[in-house]
């Protein structure tokens, strides 16, 4: 495989790495030991590219000069010299002026604000007005709901269990015993159990003997 043009030894999947080094000398850094007394040549330029440059040059300088005074001159024209009267005079005129159009301006900002404050208000009118109607409706079925439970409760409370007919509500329960050992099949029928059901063992008193207590002499 070659090698890349940025690197001397880059090889993909390789272990060994090395740094790109600069194309140039960092100017931060001294110069070398082995250029420390080196003296450069001085280039030598022909008679005539020579003062080709220099008028160049010249020519470069002179229009940059009369660039310069030119716009300083633009500058100084478009100054203009007032006396202390006219600019006190000038200064109250443009005070009024832009105070002016300040007052302009807050009277339109506040005819801006009073209509974004009128409908802003009447939005939240309008909320009240619909939270205070869904309360309403919320009450009116709630308490809808509130009195079919109600009749509900007093069509029930016939069957309730009083101290006026508990001897008769026990009975009755001791008389129809309902037998649970039965089961339903798919198609409805019911089948009752097989055995019958198995009556409480009444528990069995034991009755306490008398611990002797052995005294030792």
């Amino acid at each position: 495989m070659g090698t890349t043009g940025f690197c001397e030894t880059f090889i993909p999947n390789s272990v060994y790495t090395q740094c790109i080094r600069w194309k140039r000398k960092p100017i931060w850094l001294p110069t070398a030991k082995s250029k420390m007394f080196r003296v450069p040549e001085r280039p030598v330029i022909p008679m005539e590219d020579y003062l080709e440059l220099k008028r160049l040059y010249n020519n470069y300088r002179t229009y940059i000069t009369s660039f310069k005074a030119h716009l300083r001159q633009i500058v100084k024209e478009n100054e203009t010299q007032f006396s202390e009267t006219v600019n006190e005079l000038s200064e109250e005129e443009d005070f009024e002026a832009c105070n002016a159009i300040n007052n302009e301006w807050n009277a339109e900002i506040a005819n801006i604000r009073e209509i974004r404050l009128a409908k802003i208000k009447e939005k939240k009118k309008n909320a009240a007005m619909e939270y205070i109607l869904r309360q309403e409706q919320k009450q009116e079925k709630q308490k809808i709901e509130l009195n079919e439970w109600v009749k509900k409760v007093k069509k029930e409370s016939v069957t309730f269990i009083t101290a006026e007919n508990i001897d008769a509500a026990i009975e009755e329960c001791l008389t129809n015993v309902v037998n649970h050992n039965r089961a339903l099949d798919l198609e409805g029928n019911w089948h009752e159990g097989k055995y019958p059901p198995i009556s409480p063992i009444p528990p069995v008193e034991e009755e306490q003997k008398p611990v002797a207590i052995e005294r030792q002499n």
